[in-house]
């Protein structure tokens, strides 16, 4: 029984030589330069989603937003940068949004990339307001969006635009003594990164409640781009029926922003002019009104340019427009003096024309990427 012991010993002598070679072999490859490797990217889903607080008039039950040309301006890993356009194009009723986001296009991107910027053309804007479809002028055609914190380093995220626009209604009275409305869409926007995302997100078209830790951060962006953009001074000025506006803003921040326009709100004086016949001919009556108003100025260069909506278009209108963009640190004056004149039809004379009234306050809202307002008061030139 003694004779197994001598084959013990040779096994494990052979078990012992095995693991001295091993351990050469790993020693000597450990040592050896290894061909480079180049890792693989692993791709994110990034969807694009809107949500939509919009400001309306009463009776308003759609408001009806048709999107194209959508692209995102991405900061690659490797430090590139691009826009990368995305074939998306489709119809939202903005009124469906509040609260709530909804998909327009989804599209796969390299993990770690950055997105900076959102932007998207708009093609078409209608309203039903008491059972009546109208054509929505927008003050702005295409918007480029700041993303704040467009670090995209989940496997599933998106960008929320928070688009938050206002339907302002200006009404007024046709050569019949008709009541007439036009709509202009003036909007203020910012987006923001969101991780939380399931796959429903995922889905083009699908709109899913926005929960509350999103809702305050877009609140909190907005806060912070009022602190940014500021309206440093402004006046406002009456001479017979022509008004002046002044309006210096300064970006106090340290990002570029882009102002699309304002809108002047208060109580104005409107003073219709018309021939009536009178005995064998003719004579000119004014009819003049006070009501609350809301007028849209948009901007091209430093002009501001009221807009009104679809109505004949006098000499000197632009369109497109432009917007102003205010680099860090920088300061601009945006003007306008000349007559605020309401068009209907196909006239080339106006119906009405629009001024404020001294003394009374009135409030100038900035629209853009943000907003910011600021109070003022008119005064007699």
């Amino acid at each position: 029984m003694y004779r197994r012991w001598p084959f013990k010993s040779g096994l494990a002598a052979v078990t012992a030589a095995v693991v001295i070679i091993a351990v050469s072999l790993f020693a000597n490859l450990s040592n050896t330069p290894l061909a480079p490797t180049i890792p693989a990217v692993e791709g994110a889903t990034f969807a694009i989603m809107l949500t939509d607080p919009p400001t309306v008039p009463a009776g308003t039950t759609q408001l009806n937003l048709t999107y194209t040309n959508i692209a995102l301006h991405i900061i690659y890993p490797n430090g590139t940068a691009e826009w990368l356009p995305i074939n998306a194009e489709g119809t939202v009723n903005l009124f469906s949004l509040i609260n709530m986001s909804q998909t327009l296009a989804t599209v796969t991107i390299p993990l770690n990339s950055t997105v900076d910027k959102v932007q998207f053309t708009i093609k078409n804007v209608t309203a039903v307001i008491n059972n009546e479809t109208y054509n929505v002028t927008s003050l702005s055609d295409t918007f480029i969006v700041k993303v704040v914190n467009g670090a995209v380093n989940k496997t599933l995220s998106g960008v929320l635009i928070d688009f938050n626009p206002t339907l302002v209604q200006i009404q007024a009275t046709d050569e019949n003594d008709a009541t007439v409305y036009y709509y202009v869409l003036v909007p203020s926007a910012n987006a923001i990164i969101v991780n939380d995302l399931t796959a429903a997100h995922a889905k083009v078209g699908t709109i899913i409640e926005i929960g509350e830790h999103n809702r305050v951060r877009l609140t909190r962006v907005q806060e912070e781009f009022k602190k940014n953009v500021t309206i440093v001074s402004a006046s406002l000025t009456v001479n017979g029926n022509t008004t002046g506006l002044s309006v210096t803003l300064k970006n106090e921040g340290d990002i570029t922003f882009r102002i699309f326009g304002l809108t002047l709100n208060g109580e104005f004086n409107a003073t219709q002019t018309l021939w009536k016949a009178f005995g064998r001919g003719w004579r000119m009556e004014h009819k003049v009104k006070s009501y609350p108003q809301t007028i849209p100025f948009k901007v091209n260069d430093t002009s501001l340019i009221p807009v009104f909506g679809a109505f004949w278009k006098p000499a000197g209108y632009v369109n497109p427009f432009s917007a102003v963009t205010l680099n860090p640190g920088e300061s601009v004056t945006l003007t306008f003096n000349d007559v605020i004149a309401l068009y209907t039809g196909w006239k080339q004379d106006p119906l009405w024309t629009v001024t404020p009234i001294v003394g009374n306050n009135y409030t100038i809202r900035l629209m853009g990427e943000g907003f910011q307002t600021y109070t003022v008061t008119a005064t007699a030139a």
